[in-house]
């Protein structure tokens, strides 16, 4: 139980997932107390917290491939989570439509 008390997300991600599914398997106990759940419950929600922040993180470094219309493959930059904004658009009004992203 040491482990769980550790659960502050300052691990990796796959190390806070692995202690958030043991968190939730020891939760679907029915011998447990409902304040032993609710203390497991709280450091669960810090895990989420701390693993949706290592996502976020993640995608701010993700690269997008777009292809252009000659073919050739084009490396741009996410500004934000789930914005396109490809180096060579930065000042043009023109937007890229979904077929010219690679998927």
């Amino acid at each position: 139980m040491a482990k769980m008390d550790k659960a502050s997300g300052e691990g990796s991600f796959e190390e806070n997932l692995r202690q958030l599914e043991s968190l939730v398997e020891q939760m679907e106990s029915p011998e447990l107390p409902l304040e032993t759940i609710v203390e497991k419950y709280e450091l669960g929600m810090k895990l989420v917290t701390a693993c949706s922040e290592k996502l976020k993180a993640a995608e701010k470094r993700i690269t997008l491939l777009t292809k252009k219309k000659d073919g050739s493959i084009q490396e741009s930059e996410l500004d934000e989570i789930g914005e396109e904004t490809p180096k060579s658009m930065h000042g043009k009004k023109s937007g890229r439509g979904a077929s010219d992203l690679l998927i």
